[in-house]
């Protein structure tokens, strides 16, 4: 039976995989880079076999670590339930839960639940990883997240997942004062009507070399559109600025709006709440009960808003 001396080399091999670098790795977990890659090697002695792939970028498990990776993170995982074993008996959570989400509900919603969760339980650690829509249900059905808060403009979650609805917010339109879109007095009181958006540059999230992000995608099907995107980024105050700059209108949800600096611009809804983004919170069914992934959970549920997240006008 291979002898693995340490369980942080399986916690870095892990790590390794999770984020596709060496470097990245060992930013992640606070260490040196050729600490991680004495790790990795360790472990790969111990198991007599090659379990990174080293010469693709990003780095990816080869068929060796593919089949190794899941037993490593059930070490893992049982590592942690052991800890919150005695953290129960003992009465305080010193437990790890990790949230992959959107940019957008890691600055716009997550600060004040984890607030919250911190107050009650001070020695739980929760650690945040922001993807992109594709990414996020993937991530927790392969064990890198315990949970995820994401849109549902994807593949809806396998019955191996528990999701729950939180909260479903309008897209908006970003534009300048006086933008062609906006009444003539300037002042929004029902939402624009989606074909306006036909007439002019569209600005919106996407990665390179997509025609546009999932979100955005399923929104301008759910009002019939097909718009090529003039503009793109990743990042929403991109999309802001760009508008700003006159390069086009602007599409994002409205908690991605709400985060970024709109000053100067007008955020305006974009057809009905029903065609708009809805955001779901997500756990695996399959991983043993683990009260800090449990109080976590509770807490991103208690905390959605019941009727949206309201877009901002500046």
């Amino acid at each position: 039976m291979p002898r693995i001396e340490q369980t942080d080399w399986l916690e870095t091999f892990v790590a390794v995989v999770d984020h596709g670098s060496f470097s990245a790795a060992a930013r992640a977990l606070h260490r040196a880079q050729s600490r991680v890659s004495t790790h990795v090697a360790a472990l790969e002695r111990a198991l007599g076999g090659i379990l990174v792939d080293r010469s693709h970028r990003p780095v990816r498990p080869t068929e060796l670590g593919t089949a190794f990776l899941p037993h490593a993170r059930e070490v893992l995982a049982a590592l942690e339930r052991g800890a919150e074993a005695v953290d129960e008996h003992s009465g305080t959570l010193r437990g790890r839960v990790v949230i992959g989400c959107h940019p957008s509900v890691s600055a716009g919603f997550l600060p004040g639940v984890l607030a919250s969760v911190h107050a009650e339980h001070p020695q739980l650690r929760v650690q945040l990883t922001e993807h992109t829509t594709p990414d996020l249900v993937s991530g927790i059905a392969a064990g890198r997240f315990h949970i995820a808060i994401h849109s549902l403009a994807s593949d809806p979650p396998s019955d191996d997942l528990l999701s729950v609805h939180l909260w479903t917010e309008h897209f908006v339109a970003v534009v300048p004062p006086g933008h062609p879109l906006l009444p003539a007095d300037g002042q929004v009181r029902d939402p624009l009507d989606p074909r306006d958006l036909t007439a002019h540059p569209l600005i919106a999230i996407a990665r390179p070399g997509a025609a546009v992000d999932p979100d955005t995608g399923g929104a301008l099907s759910a009002w019939g559109l097909e718009i090529p995107l003039a503009w793109q980024s990743e990042q929403p105050q991109s999309v802001v600025n760009l508008a700003r700059a006159g390069l086009g209108v602007g599409v994002l949800n409205a908690l991605a709006a709400r985060i970024s600096d709109t000053t100067g611009m007008v955020v305006a809804p974009v057809g009905s709440l029903a065609e708009g983004r809805q955001v779901a919170a997500t756990r695996d069914r399959r991983s043993a009960p683990s009260p800090s992934v449990d109080v976590v959970f509770r807490a991103i549920l208690a905390a959605a808003p019941p009727a949206g997240v309201r877009p901002v006008q500046r």
